[in-house]
């Protein structure tokens, strides 16, 4: 870097000052706009960005000519009513993306609260962890179970095909039916068995995509 005598002090000043305010920026909360609400879980961006609510997860909507799940629209719904067009707060942990590419986090309102927790609260999305390690896993569950006891959204509507006990993973934190091939391989040192669904998703487990249960 080359540092002129006459001006050179503010030149080099004005470096220094860039260099700072870089780092300092770099720490700093970042906000942006929903622009647009796909489904109960996935929203995009200003920045064109792709965000999936991440330790959640809401009923699907109808798409590629699948059809949706019960309460699915009602989940876009309120997603819709909660974001769209609003300024939110990201927050991410451990894992920023998911396999297919969408930015994963917790968004905030700004009221300050979080829209992931909203959405299970009222029975709109349940709470789907991979692994322990998020720091937002007790409130989660206590937002779950409280909308399970209430029978608020999802909880309000009777399982199907209900099964006389449900094949828990430890591990993996999936539940399963019991003739399930993903339950049925899963060692008997992570096994643990659930007498109903509710029982299941109260202790954080999620249901595993292959049998649905």
């Amino acid at each position: 870097m080359y540092v002129f005598q006459a001006g050179g002090l503010v030149l080099l000043a004005a470096v220094v000052l860039c260099v700072v305010c870089s780092c300092s920026s770099a720490g700093e909360v970042k906000y942006h706009t929903v622009t647009h609400v796909i489904d109960g879980d996935t929203v995009c961006m200003d920045n064109g960005i792709k965000f999936r609510y991440r330790a959640v997860n809401a009923p699907e909507i109808a798409h590629e000519g699948k059809p949706g799940e019960p309460m699915g629209l009602e989940a876009l719904i309120r997603n819709r009513q909660l974001v769209h067009g609003r300024k939110v707060r990201i927050v991410q942990d451990s894992d920023r993306v998911d396999r297919f590419g969408r930015m994963l986090g917790y968004l905030y309102l700004p009221d300050g609260r979080m829209v992931n927790e909203i959405l299970v609260r009222e029975g709109l999305a349940f709470v789907c962890l991979y692994g322990r390690t998020s720091g937002y896993r007790r409130s989660l569950l206590a937002a779950q179970r409280n909308a399970i006891e209430k029978k608020l959204g999802i909880w309000s509507l009777p399982p199907s095909r209900p099964e006389i006990y449900y094949l828990g993973n430890c591990r993996s934190l999936r539940f399963h039916r019991p003739w399930c091939p993903n339950g049925r391989k899963t060692r008997k040192s992570n096994r643990i068995i659930f007498k109903t669904r509710e029982d299941a998703f109260k202790e954080g487990y999620c249901p595993c995509r292959k049998c649905r249960p």
